[in-house]
């Protein structure tokens, strides 16, 4: 299993138990260094598994519907424990993504990351940066489990989903295998 941690905060942010994509820009190119995974809804403990046999074991069809006390989390952001934040304006975005960037060369320069790497790294920050301006009004922003302010973890609903996509920059991430 991979576990990737944030490279500022160290907070576990994402797993391979979450299926990566590819992320496209308006026009259908790959923006670089940026992943996105899926979420759904789920019931909080666990999630419902349908064995083929409709509610023939007290399921959902056995009494008629859900039960009501149970609580429906985001198993992404429950699995992590994100926390919604606010950015402020899309300028507060475009310095917050710009320090950011800037930390995480250092990060890397710190670590003896060879500078070709690195000059690679910073060349897709503002393919990164522009994919989320032009849609600021749709993105909503958390934090990682220590509410380190130095890293963030994105999410946009896309049309007619109801959960959102999460967005990753990887560049910001340590792939852990255990």
């Amino acid at each position: 299993m991979l576990v990737y941690t944030c490279l500022l905060s160290g907070d576990e942010m994402l797993s391979d138990a979450f299926s990566l994509k590819q992320v496209m820009d308006s026009d259908g190119a790959p923006v670089e260094g940026l992943m996105y995974c899926e979420s759904k809804n789920v019931q909080k403990g666990g999630e419902d598994v349908d064995i083929g046999c409709g509610g023939a074991f007290g399921g959902e069809d056995a009494d008629g519907g859900a039960d009501d006390n149970v609580e429906t989390v985001n198993n992404v952001v429950d699995r992590f424990n994100y926390t919604e934040t606010q950015i402020g304006t899309a300028s507060d975005f475009k310095a917050w993504i710009k320090e950011y960037m800037n930390a995480l060369r250092a990060k890397k320069r710190e670590s003896g990351m060879d500078k070709e790497k690195i000059k690679e790294f910073m060349g897709c920050a503002p393919k990164i940066a522009t994919y989320f301006l032009k849609r600021f009004a749709d993105v909503q922003f958390y934090l990682g489990a220590s509410f380190c302010a130095d890293a963030m973890v994105f999410s946009i609903y896309e049309d007619g989903e109801t959960t959102p996509r999460f967005y990753y920059i990887m560049d910001g991430m340590l792939a852990n295998k255990f």
